[in-house]
């Protein structure tokens, strides 16, 4: 019989994933599993890639392609785990409010000028953006403003003589 610790690092992972609002505990854990060593993704993009959500290039020679998709070359599962999360995140409460609000008005402002899915799509990617942030810097989610966010990480004004 296998036991696991508090310490593991895969289970303070899937305890961080749970933070974000929108995600469950089998839900972390899916994502978790499918991630495996969190360590073989450098940047925000190589997990895009391996979910699946980066655009599918459609050119030869001269011919360039208007039209993007999602590749969808990656993890079918963690595909699909990543959209229930955009999905839980944009729902609204009873008093109209949203689960998460920024990720709310992203995607209102979004289905305004694209469709639906493409909107949705966008959110994904910005879940996606959440997840590798929380596990690189090993901190529980915090929900605060765009504004806010860029404020507490905005680097000091060099001093020039």
């Amino acid at each position: 019989m296998v036991t696991f610790h508090k310490s593991e690092k895969f289970v303070q992972q899937i305890k961080l994933i749970n933070t974000i609002k929108g995600v469950g505990f089998l839900t972390a854990a899916t994502i978790m599993c499918e991630i495996g060593d969190f360590a073989a993704f450098r940047n925000p993009k190589q997990l895009f890639a391996y979910f699946g959500l980066d655009p599918e290039v459609n050119e030869s020679g001269k011919f360039v392609g208007t039209q993007l998709h999602m590749s969808k070359r990656g993890s079918r599962i963690a595909r699909r785990a990543i959209f229930a999360v955009a999905l839980a995140s944009i729902r609204t409460k009873r008093n109209g409010e949203g689960i998460t609000p920024y990720l709310r008005e992203y995607y209102e402002k979004k289905s305004g000028q694209k469709p639906k899915m493409v909107a949705l799509g966008a959110v994904m990617h910005k879940v996606c953006n959440i997840i590798f942030a929380v596990l690189r810097d090993e901190k529980e989610f915090t929900l605060c403003s765009p504004e806010e966010h860029c404020r507490k990480y905005q680097r000091p004004a060099l001093q020039v003589a």
